[in-house]
C-alpha cells in the first residue's frame, strides 16, 4: 500500500500524523517519514498498522519483514575474544 493510501486511510478514521506523533512522542515529520517509506521505525509502524487494522508487513511488504540472521561469528565461538596480554604488576 502506498504512503497517499495509508494517510487517506487514517483521515477517514478521525486520526492524523500529529495525533499519532503526540501518542508515540515523535515528531509529526517522522509519521508521515514512515507513511511514505523514507525512515523505518518499527514503533510507528506498528501502530499505524494497529489502527488500520492491518499489520506492517501488509502497509510496507518491502520495508518491514523477518529476514532471520545466523547467528554472529563471536556467539558461534568461529571467532577468538579479544584478550587483554598486558601485565598490569
Amino acid at each position: 500500500m502506498d504512503g497517499l493510501e495509508i494517510v487517506y486511510r487514517l483521515k477517514r478514521l478521525g486520526t492524523c500524523q500529529a495525533d499519532i506523533a503526540r501518542a508515540l512522542g515523535v515528531s509529526a515529520s517522522v509519521v508521515g517519514n514512515v507513511i511514505h517509506g523514507r525512515i523505518t521505525s518499527f514503533e510507528v509502524a506498528s501502530h499505524i498498522a494497529a489502527l488500520l487494522g492491518s499489520s506492517v508487513a501488509e502497509l510496507w511488504p518491502q520495508r518491514y519483514t523477518f529476514k532471520p540472521r545466523g547467528r554472529s561469528p563471536r556467539r558461534r565461538g568461529d571467532v577468538p575474544t579479544p584478550t587483554d596480554e598486558t601485565d598490569m604488576s
